[in-house]
């Protein structure tokens, strides 16, 4: 008799080291289920955000190049000259003693 329970012990004990073991598979197997969801959404959304860069980015550079030209101006706009230039030029003023001629523009 004794050797029977004997015998059905190491059974119970195997059986329940595979239960245990499967219950640590299925966890594993749930976790990296859920690191793969978690890695997949984040691919996602680190594709928009390197899109939203590179329109920052580029906005940006449009918004250095238009201070450098306003910076350009604004240092042309120091010279006397430049200014009398500008002036005849967009208001159509003349010297004294100065015909102006007029050129229609074509289409």
């Amino acid at each position: 008799m004794r050797e029977a329970t004997k015998a059905g012990k190491p059974e119970q004990s195997n059986r329940g080291a595979r239960r245990r073991v499967r219950l640590l598979a299925f966890a594993m197997i749930g976790f990296m289920t859920w690191a793969a969801l978690i890695l997949w959404n984040q691919q996602g959304r680190l594709g928009v955000k390197a899109a939203q860069v590179e329109q920052l980015e580029q906005k940006r550079l449009e918004t250095v190049q238009m201070h450098e030209q306003y910076q350009t101006e604004i240092e042309r706009l120091n010279d006397p000259e430049y200014i009398l230039q500008k002036i005849r030029k967009e208001y159509h003023y003349s010297k004294p003693g100065e015909t102006l001629f007029y050129t229609p523009k074509s289409p």
